[in-house]
């Protein structure tokens, strides 16, 4: 009996560290990736980026998601995930077409999709029971 308390008990641990693990690399690929939306929504807002500029941005955001998005897969839902990458492709086709403003509504979805991820997926007491 004693031995399968101690199982059990190593088991939760390594579950609660693994948890703590995938979200600190979550926090800190969405954190990156809100960072670098909101400059393009400033860079918007501002208009002080010319179109090429704009687009270059944001194939670089879409590139480092694409790089990010294999790991993230492993372990959060691949239904988030492409709620993301469906607000990239249309931030990206919106400024292709110059609709700054339908942009800059794409950009805060996006940023709020973020955000729902990471709490979804936290380890609060809410989201155990």
């Amino acid at each position: 009996m004693k031995k399968e308390i101690i199982i059990v008990i190593i088991i939760i641990i390594l579950i609660v560290i693994g948890h703590i693990l995938t979200q600190n690399y979550t926090k800190k690929v969405f954190y990156e990736l809100a960072k670098e939306l909101n400059e393009i929504k400033i860079s918007i807002k501002d208009n002080n980026m010319s179109n090429v500029d704009l687009k270059n941005k944001i194939d670089d955001v879409q590139k480092k998601w694409d790089e990010k998005y294999d790991m993230l897969a492993y372990y959060l839902e691949h239904d988030e995930l492409e709620k993301v990458q469906t607000q990239l492709i249309g931030i990206k086709a919106n400024v292709e077409t110059e609709e700054y403003e339908r942009s800059v509504e794409m950009i805060e979805t996006c940023l709020f999709v973020l955000k729902h991820i990471e709490d979804k997926d936290s380890l609060k007491l809410v989201n155990i029971f």
